[in-house]
């Protein structure tokens, strides 16, 4: 690993201007978990490290209806946060999956996001919750839809001189629920073998007015099961639908065969963890309407 030079910038503007002047010869690093290794393995040489370490992005507030999420938030800040555990329970419960805890208290939202990588924990929850992420370079800035970030495995339309700086959440309408299951080759610090998050929404009339199922490590990238949540809208929830449901959403998956798994077994355990996750979610709803 040959050695990179290093800057902490003490702003945005200050690091904006400086990925602007290196071309494609920066590299932001942030909590470092996924970047080290890599430059260690050499599959990465960056002539300059950009640290996000001074940068004030480490924010959990609500404004306006939005959750507005510092990308430097690590995953331990996100089991910390009572508003998440009160809001968003599957972004907390994803990151409880990642990792052990020296990761997950070096770890941040953003890198997880930009690592782009097809088994990020934290993607289908946030997809779920309908996220958007705000992108900024030194004469500009773009607010995306989370799902339109990534373009395949460990790529998105980040540029090399934009900074991804805060992830946005819409806060969940009334009578909503959401889970996040995660299948590993072990119980912990695993990547996951397969994922799955659901939100459900009900009506006054207790019929689902709104679902959102997202899927980890069974396509290119994460993804979101359209098939699925149209077939869930409109309906009673019930067993019969969450199993048609994950059955759909089991079609719509495009998994490959690797060292943790076969395509065949990841796409089975797509409709097991779809309606696994669905049934929990309307668990919670349940008990919230008793």
């Amino acid at each position: 690993m040959g050695k990179p030079d290093y800057f902490a910038p003490q702003t945005v503007d200050e690091a904006l201007e400086t990925l602007a002047k290196q071309s494609s010869g920066a590299k932001i690093i942030a909590g470092g978990t996924d970047l080290i290794p890599r430059m260690r393995s050499g599959m990465m040489n960056p002539a300059l490290l950009v640290d996000l370490c001074r940068l004030p992005l480490n924010h959990i507030e609500i404004k306006s209806g939005w959750l507005h999420i510092g990308a430097r938030v690590t995953h331990s800040e996100i089991l910390e946060s009572e508003l998440l555990a009160v809001h968003y329970p599957a972004l907390v419960e994803a990151a409880r999956a990642i990792a052990g805890p020296p990761i997950r208290n070096r770890g941040t939202i953003g890198g997880n996001i930009i690592n782009a990588s097809p088994a990020a924990d934290l993607a289908p929850p946030l997809l779920v919750y309908d996220a958007i992420v705000l992108l900024v370079k030194a004469d500009a800035e773009r607010v995306v839809p989370l799902a339109e970030l990534f373009t395949g495995p460990g790529r998105t339309i980040l540029s090399s001189d934009e900074i991804l700086t805060e992830i946005r959440v819409p806060l969940p309408p009334p009578d909503t629920a959401s889970n996040f299951v995660k299948l590993g080759k072990r119980k912990a610090m695993a990547i996951a073998v397969a994922s799955a998050a659901t939100r459900l929404t009900l009506d006054g009339d207790g019929i689902i007015f709104q679902a959102r199922v997202a899927l980890g490590s069974v396509a290119p990238k994460p993804m979101r099961s359209i098939g699925a949540e149209s077939l869930l809208q409109g309906k009673a929830p019930g067993m019969e639908i969450f199993t048609e449901a994950a059955r759909v959403a089991s079609l719509e998956s495009s998994p490959i065969t690797d060292l943790r798994a076969s395509a065949e077994y990841r796409k089975k355990m797509v409709a097991v963890l779809v309606r696994r996750s669905l049934e929990a979610t309307w668990g919670q709803l349940g008990m919230e309407n008793q």
